[in-house]
């Protein structure tokens, strides 16, 4: 073990930042979620907040560690949102992925719609922006890294280029160069070491050492796809947490539709089509909210509300709400197939994977087989790999996936109980599809 190097892994997610240290065997020394925000607190969350939270986050993960010394450092995060950082080098508000963007109907971008905005919004602080930096690039260009933007294979549409930034009337140089994923990007500061210290209210600095090497991380659903091991033909990731996504890998052509965001994979020649659930976690945070539930743990929460050996009553507020989230991504796997992308088993990233309950549950309320990795936040094992990868542990992302994602649970659907929710499903669906026709008629 002791000839193990560790990765600090993080995460920038919508509400919180999620940090953990694991070595290249794909174990991990520590773990810490820290939201942004105290409990009641408005408004959107500042990129000194992604900060704050990363200290606190050492803070946790070096007590817990305490022979663990980092050999590398890799930062996910969500997207697409923009930093503006001026040339005098004070970092701008974010304009965050959630904040809304103008249409762009020619333009593939997810990013340039925000800066579009941004230059709409506030063309004198546009003109003073040295760069538009995604937010897992700020925070490693704060702890040392140069001023980059890593870009997974055959991306850079999707990211910005030329001719979009010159149809929207936007400056390409202020976006950082590209690089590719995984790239060694800078060296840990000893400016950021103090900095970090000061902000957790004191870890030992000699815990954080400097001059490790700073590792680009791609977008968090990228990340995802790599730390669940998703990167063969037929294979299929469910990343859930504010909202959620069932992703499909796939060598085959793929028919444009309405129903199916389509993007490169990030294994070179394949193709990521998935379906896109926007109000997944969102609703069940929002129960919380309701019921009062908000600082309770999860897993409480979760035991409360399913009971053991009975199918939910849609009656029960709490167990309709979870029976409409599992439906969500049964009419979600249904889209899929419809389109030739059958899907019979999931690995499954994010906080609800950690409930086994709630993992039994999907499993029959959508009639998937549910694989549970180690490592439950893709993301962070996503780090690893590249990590992993950037030390000379790995030679490539094959093997960095078979060196950090290993399979741990597997949730089969129970035979009853899934054919009783199959029938609910069906169901639901005659009855809205009949109330759809019914108001046509009226309309």
């Amino acid at each position: 073990m002791s000839s193990l190097r560790t990765i600090l892994c993080a995460d920038i997610g919508t509400s919180s930042l999620k940090a953990a240290l694991i070595d290249t065997d794909g174990h991990s020394h520590g773990f810490s979620r820290e939201a942004y925000t105290a409990a009641g607190s408005t408004g959107p969350v500042t990129a000194d907040g992604w900060e704050r939270a990363l200290s606190r986050a050492l803070g946790v993960l070096l007590s817990q560690a305490e022979v663990c010394k980092p050999a590398a450092i890799c930062i996910s995060g969500n997207g697409p949102t923009l930093v503006p950082l001026t040339a005098s080098g004070e970092t701008l508000a974010p304009l965050h992925w959630y904040q809304g963007s103008p249409r762009a109907p020619t333009i593939r971008s997810f990013f340039l719609p925000h800066a579009l905005r941004f230059l709409r919004e506030c063309p004198g602080v546009y003109e003073k922006t040295r760069y538009l930096f995604s937010a897992q690039e700020w925070l490693s260009w704060r702890l040392g890294a140069d001023a980059v933007t890593a870009l997974p294979a055959s991306y850079e549409p999707y990211y910005w280029d030329a001719a979009q930034c010159g149809i929207l009337g936007l400056d390409m140089g202020k976006f950082p160069p590209f690089v590719d994923l995984g790239t060694v990007i800078g060296r840990l500061s000893s400016e950021a070491v103090h900095r970090l210290s000061g902000l957790a209210g004191g870890f030992p600095e000699e815990r954080l050492p400097v001059g490790i090497p700073i590792i680009a991380g791609g977008s968090d659903f990228i990340m995802a796809l790599i730390g669940t091991g998703t990167v063969e033909p037929g294979m299929v990731c469910d990343r859930a947490g504010t909202s959620e996504g069932i992703n499909y890998c796939t060598g085959n052509s793929v028919t444009n539709s309405p129903e199916l965001r389509v993007l490169p994979h990030v294994n070179p020649g394949y193709r990521n089509v998935s379906v896109i659930i926007p109000s997944s976690g969102r609703l069940f945070e929002r129960y919380r909210t309701l019921s009062g539930q908000e600082q309770r743990p999860y897993e409480d929460t979760l035991t409360e509300l399913i009971p053991e050996g009975r199918i939910l009553d849609p009656a029960e507020l709490g167990q309709a709400v979870l029976l409409a989230m599992g439906f969500e991504v049964r009419a979600a796997m249904d889209t899929l197939g419809r389109h030739g992308f059958p899907v019979s088993e999931m690995r499954l990233s994010g906080g609800q994977s950690k409930s086994r309950r709630w993992n039994q549950l999907k499993a029959d309320l959508t009639g998937s087989a549910l694989l549970v990795p180690e490592q439950k936040d893709g993301e962070l094992a996503g780090d690893a790999v590249l990590g992993a990868i950037a030390l000379g542990e790995a030679s490539d992302l094959r093997e960095g996936i078979g060196q950090i994602v290993h399979i741990q649970e597997r949730y089969i659907p129970d035979e009853h109980t899934a054919a009783a929710y199959k029938q609910r499903f069906q169901n639901r669906r005659e009855l809205r599809d009949r109330v759809g026709e019914a108001l046509h008629e009226v309309l």
